[in-house]
């Protein structure tokens, strides 16, 4: 995605919003539990004794860039920080194999260095590789953390893995993350007047876009009187059809294809974004995103609503529990397929993605379970308190609404959870 331009309506967006989760680099490279390690990348090239720590600027990589004429520099570390009680030496052995998983290259020593305690670590840095190749060398070495510079820019830590940072796995952590997202969710809506300009600004066309629609949606109307029309029979031929055209596969696959398409424009790019840079971009390129989001709903409502319609065991529109479940997993597909570069690392962030999907889902059957639980406990005081009978249809339709906006509440709770997490990797990139 391009480069971003200031404009006078993002500059009033974020000063307006400035409290949505704008934190893309850790402070620290450590991820232990309520132990966070400043460190700082030291080391000496051609002469010159540079450092640098994530999240500030460093004026001697700056000079570093500009005598080595590159965008960009990425520092891996070699080793772990484990606290300089439990510290031992490192073996040059140890360092030695796995600087030979490391590509081919110009890549120079240097050490991640505790500023707290002193302790250091081995490392290797090299010039304008960009930050998904640097994700899959740390990986590949080993290591779950790197630090990624720019010139006349902060310097940031990234980790290896989509989604993961200091506090990935915590309650606290998941709840700021789903609200702010949708928060983050009702700003891009407010903007969807802006979506010719977000497509633009993702290096596409509206006509593309379109293009895109009346596939989506052309498929799912084909898709669901196919199914109709294969009712009642069973062949391999049958399964594979109910299979590929499960509510949010096919229109996973085509929205996260279309997107890998744009992801491989944005690669084309001098160097990366920075932190800043990312921001402003997503702001820009955000109401495209929220549109796929919503072609997605829409095949997965046609394509639930399609398959129930021949049996009638489902109400108008399909089940809402149907829809709700499949547009989840459709939304954690995408940034697998979108992300992806080869069958590794598909599998790889899939499950990632797929455990994320599998949480919400089963937060949702949860909630609706305790919410069923707690309608049926009022229904049987109330009866107990009143001196009539309390219609049964009276019942259903409360019941009905109760569970509804249940329903509703934590699948907004979790799709604004989802989108945070794929802002977060957007901006990543």
């Amino acid at each position: 995605m391009s480069l971003p331009t200031t404009t006078r309506w993002i500059n009033a967006l974020q000063s307006r919003f400035r409290h949505v989760d704008n934190r893309i680099a850790p402070y620290c490279m450590s991820k232990k539990k309520n132990k966070n390690q400043p460190v700082e990348v030291q080391l000496r090239i051609d002469g010159l004794e540079v450092t640098a720590a994530p999240s500030k600027h460093s004026s001697d990589f700056d000079l570093l860039l500009e005598r080595k004429g590159a965008h960009s520099f990425v520092f891996i570390p070699l080793a772990k920080l484990r606290g300089k009680k439990r510290h031992k030496a490192f073996k040059a052995a140890a360092v030695a194999r796995k600087k030979k998983k490391l590509p081919e290259g110009n890549w120079f020593d240097g050490e991640l260095r505790n500023s707290e305690d002193g302790e250091t670590v081995p490392g290797v840095l090299a010039f304008d590789i960009r930050r998904r190749d640097a994700r899959e060398i740390a990986e590949t070495v080993g290591v779950k953390q790197f630090v990624w510079g720019t010139h006349g820019a902060p310097v940031e830590g990234h980790f290896t893995k989509i989604f993961e940072d200091d506090d990935a796995y915590s309650w606290g952590s998941a709840r700021r993350r789903a609200f702010d997202g949708l928060k983050d969710i009702y700003v891009t809506a407010v903007n969807i007047p802006h979506l010719p300009r977000a497509v633009e600004e993702s290096q596409t066309t509206m006509e593309r876009f379109r293009q895109l629609v009346y596939l989506v949606l052309g498929l799912a109307f084909a898709a669901g009187f196919l199914q109709m029309v294969l009712l009642g029979t069973e062949s391999w031929f049958t399964n594979i059809i109910r299979i590929a055209f499960y509510p949010f596969v096919m229109p996973a696959v085509l929205v996260g294809v279309y997107l890998r398409a744009l992801m491989k424009k944005a690669e084309t790019q001098s160097r990366d974004f920075t932190a800043s840079e990312a921001a402003d971009n997503w702001t820009l390129v955000a109401p495209h995103l929220l549109a796929l989001w919503g072609l997605c709903y829409m095949a997965v409502l046609l394509l639930t609503w399609l398959q129930a319609v021949p049996s009638a065991d489902l109400p108008f529109l399909g089940r809402t529990s149907g829809v709700s479940t499949s547009f989840i997993v459709c939304v954690w597909m995408l940034l697998p397929i979108a992300h992806s570069r080869d069958v590794e690392s598909l599998f790889s962030s899939a499950f990632e993605s797929a455990i994320n999907a599998l949480v919400s889902i089963f937060t949702i059957t949860l909630s609706l379970y305790v919410t069923n639980l707690a309608t049926d406990a009022i229904w049987n005081a109330a009866a107990a308190l009143v001196p009539f009978d309390i219609p049964e249809t009276l019942q259903r339709i409360i019941n009905g609404i109760i569970n509804f906006g249940a329903e509703v509440f934590f699948l907004a709770v979790l799709l604004g959870y989802a989108w945070s997490r794929t802002r977060q990797q957007f901006m990543r990139l």
